[in-house]
């Protein structure tokens, strides 16, 4: 299983709270508003009529501030029954209210029509964005609204209810938050009619022509609304399901809304939403999807869509949901694959959050590109893993509980996260958070003046832990190798250095400090192998278009900049390759230099040529098959050197259309565009480890 390829798909999976919520207002909100919502879908036309009953709480406003798209047009407002002039700027609708209107309920009834029709991709090569641009599409192969897109009046500092009626063509289905009062053909369409009595900071609609399975699970509503050639899915996805919502409410608490959905989206994006979560059609039938993303999606109904997050001072869900779900999938399936799991987020951060370009997760909003991600997801799940670490298992899930029940539809901060965890461990964590949250990076670690000695026939390991600045407070555990067993010693590191004396019961062999991946640090380059995620965060990349390629190599160059997301690329031809255009740059080989002397070293193991190439112990000759691989670049220590060779023509485009996907990895092969071998090549030393020989030092 590409754990990478999970990674960039489950990350189009995990955008969900923030951008849901990108249209809800940050003041509190005051006014009790209950919508009675009737919509009208045109596909052929990417049309939507709405018209929209809105009774309101007693309130002293003077004025309705309302947001609707600025595309809706024949907009019409009525108040208490009364023809209401109003002014309009873009998306927002201010609706003045008489004296008479204040301090009682009050009726507006809205009506307008809209078309939305943003671009859908077809096969998108950059999964960076996880909503591709799309805000709005009504589309004859289905209808995706965002909140976001305004395609319903949203008004300012309310708490808002729904009834909501969908009408749309014959066997069109709409699926949205709350629960369902059912699906009825009548005057020749489709009718589908939904109530959300809970909050919500924001409704999305989809619709499709679907089939629904369902079940009851206690009480909760679950249910799959796939198109028919994944019906032969539902089954898998309810079980797996009724198994997460087990889980997390013995974790969490109860869930919080009356149904859970696994709905199919038309083109390859996945959203999580208020009760369920949309996925795309490609994307449903990859086989880690039910394993390790469905389960994210779910948890995000107590994490973002049942709690919400207080984006003002940095969404904390993301990493969180992260944790509890993806890391906790690794970590109920082994020790070690939760250990890989840690270092993959390690790595992930190191690699895609260079210090110049970093942000501290209290700024973190939402995940825009590598960066983002990398902060907000895996920094974020590694801090959760060390608060956890730090308070104890018994403190850390007792203070998860009392988050989800004491803001269940309230917004909550990382200063709520931090109280509520001090309130249950009776410590204080302002040193935590304020390093971990509020600042930006993480320590950057190293060893020095490690040596052995004995006394009176006792052997110690001397030495210092040390850092650079900015300076972290940290603890350290560090294994120290005797061969017949490893003696774990913590380490606390409080400032610049910390000096240390180890104790052994034999004669050591080895130390190494934090082996098994539970401190957030900056790696040393070192200990990130070359990879494809080397290339996504690159200051500058040069592609070499070289004399021997397959297949046409400008415009295998072309896929390259979109799917790695390349950053200011130059593509020049090989003859017009010198050291110039290469100095500083990374390089990525389209083809086989017609000097040898071009390619980097290669591991031993792997032989690239014009005919074939091995590469893991097996040698590929097909005319469909391709190899990529990013090695260390021979003339420049802390740049790499990638080569993309196609035997043929045949699934060449396609491979390195999917390479983004493999971020992780630093050899690929693929045949007619399916990977077939994937692996990363081994880390050199870490200067958190010393190894001595049987001679001692």
């Amino acid at each position: 299983m590409s754990v990478s390829k999970k990674r960039i798909v489950r990350a189009s999976l995990f955008a969900l709270a923030a951008m849901v919520a990108a249209a809800a207002a940050a003041a509190a909100e005051t006014v009790a508003v209950a919508h009675r919502l009737a919509v009208e879908l045109i596909l052929s036309e990417n049309r939507l009529i709405g018209r929209d009953q809105m009774r309101l709480g007693p309130s002293e406003r003077s004025e309705l501030v309302i947001f609707l798209s600025e595309r809706a047009r024949r907009v019409r407002v009525e108040v208490n029954g009364s023809r209401r002039m109003f002014d309009r700027s873009a998306a927002t609708l201010r609706v003045p209210l008489h004296a008479n209107e204040r301090g009682g309920p009050v009726q507006v009834d809205l009506a307008y029509e809209a078309v939305f029709d943003d671009p859908v991709p077809v096969n998108p090569l950059n999964t960076d964005n996880p909503g591709f641009g799309v805000a709005a599409a009504i589309t004859a192969e289905g209808v995706f609204l965002l909140a976001g897109a305004g395609w319903y009046p949203d008004l300012t500092d309310s708490r808002p209810s729904f009834h909501l009626t969908v009408k749309a063509p014959p066997g069109i289905l709409a699926v949205t938050a709350g629960r369902s009062l059912g699906h009825t053909d009548r005057d020749g369409a489709t009718v589908s009619e939904w109530h959300i009595d809970h909050p919500v900071r924001g409704l999305a609609l989809s619709a499709a022509a679907y089939r629904v399975q369902e079940r009851t699970v206690g009480q909760v509503v679950i249910a799959t609304y796939f198109r028919e050639p994944n019906q032969e899915l539902a089954s898998a996805y309810l079980e797996a399901t009724a198994g997460y919502l087990a889980l997390y409410e013995r974790l969490f608490g109860p869930y919080p809304f009356p149904k859970f959905a696994v709905v199919e989206n038309f083109f390859p994006t996945g959203y999580g939403f208020p009760s369920y979560t949309l996925i795309g059609d490609t994307v449903l039938r990859l086989p880690f999807i039910i394993a390790t993303s469905l389960g994210h999606e779910i948890a995000h109904c107590w994490w973002g869509n049942g709690v919400f997050v207080d984006h003002s001072a940095g969404n904390w869900s993301e990493g969180l949901t992260t944790y509890v779900a993806d890391y906790l999938y690794q970590e109920r399936k082994s020790p070690e694959d939760a250990r890989s799991a840690r270092l993959q987020m390690i790595r992930n951060y190191s690699t895609l959050a260079p210090p110049e370009k970093e942000i501290a997760l209290a700024r973190f909003v939402s995940r825009t590109d590598p960066m983002t991600k990398a902060v907000g997801y895996d920094k974020g799940a590694m801090v959760f893993h060390m608060l956890r670490k730090e308070v104890g298992e018994e403190a850390f899930w007792a203070a998860l509980r009392d988050l989800y029940a004491s803001h269940l539809f309230r917004p909550a901060s990382w200063a709520d996260i931090q109280q509520t965890v001090e309130a249950r461990s009776g410590r204080s964590l302002e040193w935590f958070f304020e390093q971990w949250v509020r600042r930006a990076g993480a320590p950057r670690l190293r060893l020095e003046g490690v040596h052995t000695r004995t006394t009176g026939g006792a052997w110690s390991i001397d030495g210092r832990l040390v850092q650079d600045p900015p300076h972290f407070r940290a603890t350290g555990d560090a294994a120290v190798d005797s061969g017949a067993r490893i003696e774990t010693h913590p380490i606390e590191l409080t400032a610049g250095s910390a000096t240390f004396s180890l104790a052994a019961t034999q004669r050591p062999i080895g130390i190494a400090v934090d082996p098994e991946s539970h401190l957030l640090r900056r790696l040393d380059a070192s200990e990130i192998p070359p990879a494809v995620n080397s290339l996504k965060t690159s200051p500058g990349v040069t592609l070499v278009l070289a004399h021997r390629a397959a297949a046409d190599p400008r415009r295998i160059a072309d896929i390259l900049i979109r799917s790695l997301g390349l950053k200011s690329p130059a593509v020049v031809s090989e003859d017009e390759f010198g050291a110039a255009l290469g100095s500083g740059r990374d390089l990525i080989l389209v083809g086989l230099p017609r000097e040898p002397a071009r390619l980097p070293d290669l591991p031993a193991g792997v032989a690239l040529g014009p005919e074939r190439f091995t590469v893991d112990r097996e040698t590929f000759e097909r005319r469909d098959e391709t190899f990529f691989g990013v090695f260390r670049h021979p003339q420049a220590a802390e740049r790499v050197m990638a080569v993309l060779l196609a035997l043929g023509p045949d699934g060449a485009e396609s491979a390195a259309g999917k390479l983004t996907h493999y971020g992780r990895y630093g050899f690929l092969a693929f045949r007619n565009g399916a990977n077939t071998v994937k692996g990363s090549w081994p880390p050199d030393p870490s200067p958190l480890a010393y190894r001595w020989t049987s001679a001692g030092n």
